[in-house]
């Protein structure tokens, strides 16, 4: 996958006039009118987007809140709230020219003052997501429209970052009278729809915003996201026509939709990667060998035929960065089909190094004081595709590696809290979980997954892993303007990544979209996000069908 960015690395004036709908190849004049029905696998435990980073819950969000810019279907980032942007001399400031004439929903103006806002409370509350803006001074507003990010040093990646749909600008009049806990319910933004209802753990509902910034959009009169956690419940939903679209099913459920004429099916390969989750806080996991043993204990491959039927996932090239990304480097050795390839006589011998062998007829490996080695994996079941069964694949892999493994399965919002302790409270050995890279750059992995400063719960460093060495070449990428110096210290961290092994490596998953074929203008992106608030109904198509809603 190719990629062209609009970045800092030299300095720059990006200008003129920008429709959210050009990236839609539209094939007829798009028409007014309809319900959309949207079904997602799992619920929200908030709306608020300062406290929540899950990747599903960003095709809420953006229906009612909008970002300085945006990213398309060929991750290019574009204007939306951010019309143009400068770049000063020393690139330790960037100045947005804003839209103007924009109201949150709330009937309050959108202006510098909203934006500068909505970035220095995010720091000042240490917001989930704040992390990402690394070096972030403060945001000031130079005149009603115009406003500055003030960096200590340069940021390669700040544009793509401020597309990460958790960065979305909402109302600070809302914010200041409903606190973090209104706006965990109901979202007030600039977007096409307005958030009129939300329903715990059953749906969200949007309105059209009938004084949207871009005239003419948006196409639909409303949009409601339910939850239905069962994929072959969605599955059928789909095919009787009860939702129009949906995500997150069954590889085998997709080539029996790719069937039906009715139903258009869409698959992208995305920058989504599984892993297990390794707590470094708890010996053996904090040795390196012991680590990488795990890693040449799964077979992956196996995991992309029997959980994936061998179409929606593959075999991962390189730790943590995925094809679609900016500076990826393929890291597998020369005849290998992927990084820690299957090798379980390689894993016998770095695990008796690291003090662990069978030493009985029983088969457990056992350190040399005779205690069995067992551990604990967490998982949610629903949460990605797939999750539950990777998991369990995980655990008969290691089981047949002598490693007693204790599966604990829990919902989404339990397991989501569970995993944001810090390093004193966390009480899992393992968990599965998939990290994606909203930004499709390096600089999210670096700063946010693996370096030291970001230990939960501040960053997404939920393993407690700290390497001296990680965090030079991070640091030294993160503020690096040239291209090709930049992707040699990516390459450089990622072969760093392959001898510490912080996670167990698993495949990256390829993404799915089903929906109605009368649904036209909705989109798939490789970030894992769905957009569909520009997306409109071929009526005639939909009378064809029968779907009357």
């Amino acid at each position: 996958m190719t990629s062209k960015r609009t970045s800092l690395l030299i300095p720059a004036v990006l200008s003129g006039v920008f429709l959210s709908g050009m990236a839609f190849a539209q094939q007829a004049t798009p028409q007014y009118g309809g319900q959309l029905v949207y079904a997602q696998s799992g619920e929200k435990f908030t709306l608020f987007m300062g406290r929540n980073t899950d990747q599903s819950a960003q095709d809420v969000w953006l229906n009612a809140c909008e970002t300085l810019v945006d990213m398309n279907e060929k991750n290019e980032i574009t204007p939306l709230l951010a019309r143009s942007w400068t770049v000063s001399a020393d690139r330790k400031k960037v100045t947005f020219k804003l839209q103007e004439g924009v109201k949150f929903h709330d009937g309050t103006p959108f202006n510098a003052e909203a934006a500068a806002f909505v970035f220095n409370e995010a720091k000042e509350k240490k917001f989930l997501y704040i992390s990402l803006l690394e070096g972030f001074e403060k945001a000031t507003a130079d005149s009603e429209y115009e406003m500055s990010f003030h960096l200590e040093a340069p940021f390669a990646a700040l544009l793509p970052t401020l597309g990460y749909r958790p960065l979305c600008i909402f109302s600070p009049t809302a914010y200041k009278t409903k606190g973090e806990a209104g706006l965990a319910t109901q979202i007030v933004g600039t977007g096409p729809f307005v958030h009129t209802k939300y329903v715990k753990g059953e749906y969200t509902l949007f309105e059209r915003n009938k004084e949207y910034w871009q005239k003419g959009k948006p196409y639909l009169d409303s949009i409601k996201i339910i939850i239905v956690p069962d994929a072959s419940t969605r599955t059928a939903m789909l095919e009787r026509g009860e939702i129009d679209r949906t995500v997150q099913l069954g590889d085998l459920e997709l080539a029996r939709l790719e069937r039906n004429k009715s139903i258009n099916v869409r698959t992208v390969p995305s920058t989504r990667q599984f892993y297990v989750v390794l707590n470094h806080r708890i010996a053996p996991m904090n040795d390196p060998k012991f680590r990488i043993a795990l890693n040449h204990a799964i077979d992956k491959a196996g995991i992309v035929e029997s959980v994936f039927a061998g179409r929606g996932a593959a075999l991962m090239k390189a730790p943590t960065m995925t094809d679609g990304v900016v500076a990826f480097t393929d890291m597998r050795q020369p005849g290998e089909d992927t990084i820690f390839p299957y090798n379980v006589a390689k894993a016998k011998a770095l695990l008796k190094e690291a003090g662990y062998e069978v030493r009985d007829s029983d088969g457990f490996l056992k350190d040399s004081k005779g205690q069995r080695l067992r551990l604990k994996l967490w998982t949610p079941r629903g949460a990605t595709k797939g999750d539950y069964q990777v998991a369990q694949l995980v655990q008969t892999f290691l089981t047949q590696l002598g490693i007693g493994v204790d599966l604990t399965v829990m919902e989404s919002a339990a397991f989501s809290s569970a995993m944001n302790q810090g390093p004193e409270d966390a009480k899992y050995d393992m968990a599965l979980l998939s990290w994606g890279i909203p930004t499709a750059d390096p600089d999210q992995p670096m700063m946010y997954f693996t370096h030291t400063r970001a230990w939960k719960p501040v960053g997404a460093n939920r393993m407690f892993f700290s390497d001296a060495e990680i965090d030079r070449i991070a640091d030294l990428a993160h503020v690096e303007i040239d291209e090709a110096k930049r992707k040699e210290y990516v390459r450089q961290w990622m072969a760093r990544l392959l001898v510490t092994a912080p996670v167990i490596y698993l495949p990256t998953l390829n993404l799915g979209l089903a929906g109605r074929t009368y649904l036209k203008g909705d989109q798939i992106l490789a970030v894992d996000n769905y957009p569909a608030h520009f997306a409109w109904f071929d009526k005639a198509e939909m009378e064809r069908q029968g779907v009357r809603r």
